[in-house]
């Protein structure tokens, strides 16, 4: 290690390989069937044998993955012996004792146990962390400012233990806070007093400065189709202001997210022979093609046999508007198609627009219609992780069922035609991590749809839900929770709410001890009728097994009513279940099998998917 404070200690480091040395050589060639490791308190077992190149393997991981077993050599030993020792210095452990205890041998298979024993002993802590700043041009407030945010992000306190990544990251981390405020050539060095007798390691962090620089020209080179003006409107600073890394960092993400762009490079052009304070800029850009075409196919137990088919176009006249045609073809959809005209940064970089024609065949359980209409959204992005939607749409529905199905409006109609107008607004808090499969974070989304009133429509009513999920990681099992519920409430004499915007609940993705929408209101031929009011529960807990394979226990509860703002917790149905999942880049292919608890059906359901089920 580059700054290890403890060489000292590796004089009382013991490496007891003598007692068992001539065990040793006779063992060499050995396959290692098993590897006990003790007084390991601090770090587990996985943790250690990472940083060497012992390891065992199971009957699944040979047979599947191809693993070799790993065959024992003394010298090979000896060295991961002082790997483990050296990890547990750098971990703050200076009088660590690593050393093989024994070795057991089944000379007729020609397989060994390891045995290793440790001793941690008391480790070494932070003292005092200091800063000097050496710079005459720094004004003393200024150094205030510098120094608070250095101890709101440093994470070397006193009293924690020490460890060399620690002041490597911190020393990187007071880099990043002076690079930011513009002191481009700053140089962070750091002396440390240790102290045996106490058990402590004081920290000072010396900081020289150097003169503060400033953003040069901005040179683009890349762009073929897509004017120079609208990359330079991604620039989040200009010629003249403070350099600052973040303000680099922003740019990029801004030129990312226009989706027009493979590469988006932006390098700096720092000369720290010549401490020069005009750092010009050089982007590099790499445009995505202009056309793209996606194609995917796929089997799910509730939509069967699935297709799409997603063209899209951008950069017509060289700025960032895109246009997307989009067919998809399963069991629960027969046919849709959508035309979507997409305007990034209407008006303001934070604002976006989207026009949206489109037909749709939909035959769920519950009902068969056929829609065509307009949809028109328009997106606001708060931040990052916050984002407002308000969407404008336009329906014409056409319901497919039996004439003597008296719970549909206008019976007597040929075609059981309506129409529906009104306003959608959306809301969304996303910070979960990573996006196709999150582990940690959460994710909140409110909903509220007005259909009718000012707008004009054959029903008036009012829809609102609320869905949020919850994700840790403890160690390795994966926790994921949700919890979701709605209303819908009409103004019409007759309160009908067209089938399409009802409750339902059951399902791979929903209450998983019942089939697609089982659960709730039925009609007299025992189809789903829908309801108004829906409350649902679930919590998974995911555990990885080998290579992309992962196993998963869940518990769903909820249900769905006929009145609205309606929520009986007495009457929810539970399930519960297990299952697998393997990893893929599109998302994790899923199996769960789940039964009904508490209650008198009994039959189980299983479902195949593509995706998390929340």
């Amino acid at each position: 290690m580059e700054f290890n404070i403890f060489r000292q200690g590796k004089a009382v480091v013991l490496f007891l390989f003598y007692f068992c040395a001539i065990a040793a050589k006779a063992q060499n060639g050995y396959q290692i069937e098993k590897i006990t490791i003790v007084g390991n308190q601090t770090f587990s077992k996985s943790e250690l044998l990472e940083k060497t190149n012992l390891a065992t393997y199971n009957f699944l991981q040979r047979t599947f993955l191809k693993k070799e077993p790993v065959i024992f050599n003394e010298n090979l030993m000896e060295l991961d012996i002082e790997r483990m020792t050296l990890f547990y210095q750098t971990e703050g452990f200076p009088f660590v004792e690593v050393q093989v205890d024994s070795l057991a041998t089944n000379h007729k298979k020609q397989k060994v146990e390891i045995y290793i024993k440790i001793e941690e002993n008391t480790p070494i802590f932070f003292g005092e962390i200091g800063f000097d700043i050496e710079s005459q041009s720094i004004s003393e407030e200024k150094k205030d400012t510098l120094l608070h945010l250095i101890k709101k992000h440093i994470v070397s306190k006193n009293g924690r233990r020490f460890r060399d990544k620690d002041v490597h990251e911190d020393k990187s981390r007071i880099e990043q806070i002076f690079i930011n405020s513009g002191y481009v050539y700053v140089q962070v060095d750091h002396l440390i007093n240790l102290s045996l007798d106490s058990y402590r390691a004081d920290v000072v962090y010396v900081i020289r400065p150097f003169e503060i620089c400033f953003f040069g020209k901005t040179e683009i080179v890349g762009n073929q189709n897509i004017k120079e003006s609208l990359i330079r409107r991604q620039l989040a600073y200009t010629e003249g202001e403070i350099y600052s890394n973040k303000k680099l960092d922003k740019t990029r993400k801004q030129l990312f997210d226009l989706q027009l762009f493979r590469v988006a490079s932006l390098q700096p052009q720092i000369d720290a022979s010549s401490t020069r304070n005009s750092i010009p800029v050089k982007l590099t850009i790499e445009e995505t093609p202009q056309w793209n075409a996606q194609i995917g196919l796929g089997y799910g137990t509730e939509d069967q046999f699935r297709t799409f088919l997603d063209l899209s176009f951008h950069s017509l006249w060289g700025d960032a508007s895109r246009f997307h045609l989009y067919a998809k073809h399963s069991a629960l959809e027969p046919y849709h198609f959508s035309l979507s005209w997409i305007q990034p940064q209407l008006f303001s970089k934070n604002i976006s627009m989207r026009l949206n024609p489109f037909l749709r065949r939909q035959a769920e359980p519950g009902f068969d219609i056929r829609t065509y209409g307009l949809n028109l959204p328009f997106g606001y992005s708060f931040s990052d992780k916050i984002n407002l939607t308000l969407s404008y749409y336009l329906e014409n529905i056409k319901q497919y069922s039996e004439v003597d199905n008296l719970e549909l409006i206008n019976p007597e109609s040929k075609d059981f035609l309506y129409n529906k107008s009104g306003l959608l607004t959306t809301f969304q808090y996303n910070n979960a991590f990573p996006q196709i499969n999150p582990e940690r974070g959460e994710i909140i989304s409110i909903g509220i749809k007005s259909n009718g009133y000012l707008f004009g429509s054959d029903f008036d009513y009012t829809k609102i839900w609320i869905d949020t999920r919850k994700y840790l990681q403890i160690n390795n099992f994966s926790c994921a929770a949700r919890l979701m519920g709605g209303t819908v409430f009409s103004s019409n004499v007759i309160e009908y709410v067209p089938v399409e915007d009802r409750f339902y609940s059951g399902g791979s993705n929903s209450v998983r001890g019942w089939s697609r929408w089982a659960l709730g209101p039925k009609r007299d031929d025992g189809s789903p009728l829908g309801g108004k009011s829906n409350l649902e529960l679930s919590l998974e807990i995911r555990h990885p097994l080998f290579w992309l394979l992962e196993s998963a226990v869940f518990l769903d509860a909820g249900n769905v009513w006929a009145s609205s703002f309606h929520f009986p917790l007495d009457k929810l149905a539970y399930s519960a279940g297990t299952g697998l999942r393997i990893k893929t880049p599109v998302g994790a292919i899923r199996l769960d099998i789940s039964v009904p608890l508490w209650n008198e059906k009994k039959s189980v359901q299983v479902f195949l998917n593509v995706g998390q089920a929340f």
